[in-house]
C-alpha cells in the first residue's frame, strides 16, 4: 500500500478512536501515520487536537506547527490560534 494511503487509513482509524474517547490509543494510531508519512498534515492536526482534549497545549502547538509547516491548513491555524490563547492564561 502506498504510504499515503496507509497514512490516510491510519488518520481514519485514529479519528474513530478520538471520537470515542480513546484518546490514548488514537495518539498512538496518529503516530503510526506520522510514521508512514511524516508530510500528513491531518495526522498532525488530528494528534494536536488530541493533545489539547488531555491538556497538554504545549505538545499540541508544536504539533499543529508542523502541520503547517509542511502545508496551508485552515484547522491547524485556527488550533494553533486557540492553543496560543489558551497558553497565555
Amino acid at each position: 500500500m502506498d504510504p499515503e494511503e496507509l497514512a490516510d487509513a491510519y488518520v481514519r482509524e485514529a479519528d474513530a478512536l478520538a471520537a470515542g474517547k480513546r484518546t490514548d490509543e488514537a495518539l498512538e494510531i496518529y503516530d503510526r501515520a506520522i510514521g508512514v508519512c511524516p508530510d500528513c498534515t491531518e495526522a498532525w492536526t488530528g494528534k494536536a487536537s488530541v493533545l489539547r482534549l488531555k491538556g497538554k497545549a504545549r505538545e499540541a502547538l508544536e504539533c499543529a506547527e508542523s502541520a503547517l509547516a509542511i502545508g496551508p491548513s485552515p484547522i491547524a491555524e485556527t488550533l494553533r490560534e486557540i492553543l496560543m490563547e489558551e497558553l497565555k492564561r
